[in-house]
């Protein structure tokens, strides 16, 4: 390995020359430099492959010349030269970039040669590192981009390369030769494009053909993988191992995962919650079951007075959130939950009862026939109801028929007699009045407000 040493004490530079076995470890000295600026001119009129240097000197201290090299000639290993009492740079030194480092003392007390055989076999191990890097390099990994909340166009962004991009199922994209070869350069180009809020990068490194493109299947075991692995709060790219044969999710798990989560215990019971948290993320039902299910508790229990205020905006996207988003929420909806002064099984009675409310808007419920259905007798559910909601039996009933009918205001083209009855309202002419009295707005100027 032709290498330069570059130190600014003339005595120093032909010490080391002259009395290490440089041979013996496969390094072969061509030059030598006594400082910074020399060396530089050395290197431009030489091919140069080790760089050992002194940290400090006149003129272009090491520190400097390490910059220049590392910009100018990346490929050149690079080992300081210390003292004892200086060997605090070397740590510097390293996070520079230096691979290794060779104190000066050794040299008179004959002591060069395990030094020597450490940086040689660090350099071979860098070497191959680095042609494995090369052959890596030779084609991009596959990747697939998924949808997120908001979609941009994917032919303006500005890719590295000419990339090959090929429509998928459900919207999803197959995007070949765009030039980016490892995961955290990928990261840094998402982010500084701000491409998260729009497209989910999944790397899929081994994609033959015809199972890439083949089914409904496949693209959907990539968007499965998305909700539950996929953090918004702290995007990166994710590599995607498909599994070929994939075991059937068979019932078992799923019905425990559902009691467990019904039975509404785990608010209380925090091993309970972790156990229920872990089936989930081993088994990972299906992302619409789950959304559907932590959705619609999340969506129902928001209603109790004082519960999260983030919670209670956000409602109407709650389909649209991943398993760690959920996870926050329902976390952040637990422990607001245990803060009541009643015994647990009457807290999850009226919680209960609240979900059951939230199913059946538009059926006509009465106070005696929810606490019949909630196993309390009337007179201790309507005692326990306003102190754990904050509202009567009759308040709850009429905010959450408002909030129904504000959802199908904003989402849906239904008529105002259809959005009353599907709210819980039989007659339109009450629906409007009510609404009006809680939103300050007739349902078509809600409508007309909120859909702009």
């Amino acid at each position: 390995m032709k290498t330069l040493i570059v130190d600014d004490e003339h005595f120093v530079r032909k010490g080391l020359i002259l009395t290490v076995p440089w041979k013996e470890y496969g390094f072969d000295i061509v030059g030598e430099a006594e400082n910074g600026q020399k060396a530089l001119e050395q290197l431009a009129a030489q091919p140069i492959e080790v760089l050992i240097t002194d940290l400090t000197m006149p003129k272009m201290s090491g520190f400097e010349l390490m910059k220049e090299v590392q910009q100018q000639y990346p490929h050149i290993w690079i080992v300081v030269l210390t003292c004892h009492q200086d060997f605090g740079y070397v740590v510097d030194a390293m996070h520079a970039g230096a691979i290794d480092y060779l104190v000066k003392t050794q040299i008179e007390e004959g002591k060069m040669e395990e030094a020597l055989a450490r940086i040689e076999k660090r350099i071979s191990d860098g070497t191959r590192h680095r042609q494995q890097a090369v052959v890596h390099k030779s084609s991009c990994p596959e990747l697939i981009v998924v949808p997120a909340r908001a979609h941009a166009k994917l032919d303006m962004v500005p890719w590295p390369a000419s990339p090959t991009i090929m429509p998928i199922e459900q919207g999803c994209f197959r995007i070949a030769d765009y030039g980016i070869y490892d995961v955290k350069p990928l990261h840094k180009f998402w982010e500084e494009e701000q491409l998260y809020e729009s497209w989910i990068p999944v790397v899929y490194e081994t994609a033959p053909e015809k199972e890439f493109m083949s089914t409904k299947d496949w693209v959907a075991q990539v968007k499965e993988s998305v909700f539950y692995r996929f953090r918004r709060d702290l995007p990166s790219p994710l590599r995607f191992i498909p599994a070929v044969s994939r075991p059937a999710k068979g019932m078992e798990p799923l019905e425990k995962i559902d009691r467990m989560f019904h039975s509404m215990h785990w608010i209380f019971d925090m091993g309970l919650y972790q156990t229920w948290i872990q089936l989930v993320e081993e088994a990972e039902p299906n992302s619409s079951y789950m959304s559907d299910v932590v959705g619609k508790f999340l969506k129902a229990l928001s209603v109790i007075q004082g519960s999260p205020t983030e919670l209670v905006e956000n409602r109407s996207m709650l389909k649209q959130w991943d398993w760690h988003e959920l996870l926050q929420s329902l976390t952040e909806l637990r422990l607001f939950l245990q803060q009541r002064n009643f015994p647990e099984e009457t807290a999850i009675g009226i919680y209960k009862a609240i979900l059951l409310i939230h199913d059946e808007l538009s059926e006509n419920l009465n106070q005696e026939n929810v606490a019949q259905r909630v196993a309390l007798s009337r007179s201790y559910f309507g005692q326990c109801f306003r102190p754990i909601v904050g509202m009567s039996f009759h308040e709850l009933l009429t905010e959450m028929r408002i909030r129904k009918a504000e959802e199908l205001l904003v989402t849906s083209n239904e008529y105002i007699y259809s959005v009353a009855e599907q709210s819980g309202f039989q007659d339109e002419k009450y629906f409007s009045k009510v609404f009006k009295q809680h939103r300050n707005l007739l349902p078509k100027e809600y409508r007309e407000k909120y859909r702009k």
